[in-house]
């Protein structure tokens, strides 16, 4: 499966306090060399309008795991762990490298693909690894 496109996914995060100020908003797009988080703060009374939106660049070895969780048949989270918490603790709602994206109404269809997608760049990216310290090794 050859993609000309990359792949992206909109989704949120629902708000951690009881006043909803800390809803996050964001599109999760799969590019050949990393992934690209792009998240915002939904805008509300309290705040005064949206956030300005902030990028993440993740690269597929920071990826630890991809999970999708089914309800009623169709693809309604994606668990994403990442190795380096770091990376993502700007975040609220994520907790030590691991985000529950709820996955919006207009990127269900493409949900389904994430798995065998991540898996297989995440591949892509361990084998290269591999070849990197086998040449080192070699001189």
């Amino acid at each position: 499966m050859i993609e000309s496109e990359p792949l992206s996914i909109h989704f949120f995060i629902p708000a951690q306090d009881p006043l909803g100020r800390q809803e996050v908003r964001g599109k999760l797009r799969f590019l050949p060399e990393l992934v690209e988080l792009h998240w915002r703060l939904k805008g509300n009374v309290f705040l005064g309008g949206e956030g300005e939106v902030q990028t993440i660049g993740l690269p597929y070895g920071q990826i630890e795991s991809v999970e999708l969780v089914k309800r009623w048949w169709r693809v309604r989270q994606i668990v994403l762990r990442v190795d380096d918490p770091t990376l993502v603790a700007a975040i609220p709602g994520v907790d030590m490298g691991k985000m529950v994206l709820e996955i919006d109404d207009k990127s269900r269809a493409d949900a389904p693909k994430l798995g065998s997608l991540i898996d297989f760049r995440r591949s892509i990216f361990l084998l290269d690894e591999q070849t990197k310290r086998l040449t080192a090794m070699r001189e």
